[in-house]
């Protein structure tokens, strides 16, 4: 996995799936919102917008996962 980009909102890496040597992701680690107020309402909106769009110039969302513990070096 290598950082691929970084925003104001989050970090993103680039993986390949270790079945499909071929597929590739992109993975998003959000910053945290404050101590104890969970996923953050940016977080969310992005979420939510990326759920609903389909174009070939746009990621397309795969999953979401919520973690309290984060493996990726960058949290």
């Amino acid at each position: 996995m290598s950082k691929i980009g970084e925003g104001t909102y989050g970090v993103v890496y680039l993986s390949r799936s270790k079945r499909s040597r071929q597929r590739i992701f992109a993975i998003k680690t959000f910053k945290s919102a404050k101590e104890g107020e969970g996923v953050s309402p940016t977080a969310i909106r992005e979420i939510m917008l990326l759920r609903e769009l389909s174009h070939p110039n746009i990621v397309r969302l795969d999953s979401v996962h919520i973690n309290r513990y984060c493996s990726v070096p960058a949290c």
